[in-house]
């Protein structure tokens, strides 16, 4: 059953803030917590894991941050390779767990619209694209657009 059908039976649960509990594992402030997916895959799939064995239908990918702004593509790690990895993590807890669906979570870019700021829309659009499209090629089955501060964003 794909979580569409499952609601139109029921409540669907969400997972809580990754974030906050990876700070409680240790993410150190300035740190970007995506890196973790290839650092600590182990970490990360135990959190996805609990949030499943609490209850959760839907875990959120470590993606919040991840875009072209903070990750560029000559940098040491791309936005296509840390979403396969997030993905790949939460996938394995899903799998572990017997139960779950996978949603890439998306968060803000961290820049501001014009005309408030520099970011065109067409160009917000294309690194929301690029993070979409890796994370579909990772299997994610949902997307969950979070903490957004502009609606056109």
């Amino acid at each position: 059953m794909n979580v569409l059908e499952l609601m139109k039976i029921r409540r669907i649960f969400f997972d809580g803030g990754t974030g906050s509990l990876l700070q409680e594992k240790g993410l150190k402030p300035g740190e970007f917590p995506e890196t973790w997916n290839l650092l600590y895959p182990h970490i990360i799939e135990d959190l996805h894991r609990a949030f499943l064995d609490a209850g959760a239908d839907v875990i959120t990918t470590n993606t919040f941050g991840l875009n072209r702004f903070k990750f560029k593509p000559d940098g040491e790690w791309t936005v296509r390779e840390l979403a396969k990895a997030a993905v790949g993590n939460a996938r394995r807890a899903v799998e572990a767990c017997g139960h779950g669906y996978v949603a890439l979570d998306l968060g803000p870019t961290g820049r501001l619209l014009a005309p408030y700021g520099d970011l065109a829309f067409e160009d917000a659009c294309s690194v929301y694209r690029e993070v979409v499209g890796a994370g579909a090629a990772a299997g994610a089955d949902l997307i969950i657009i979070e903490t957004m501060g502009d609606s056109y964003e």
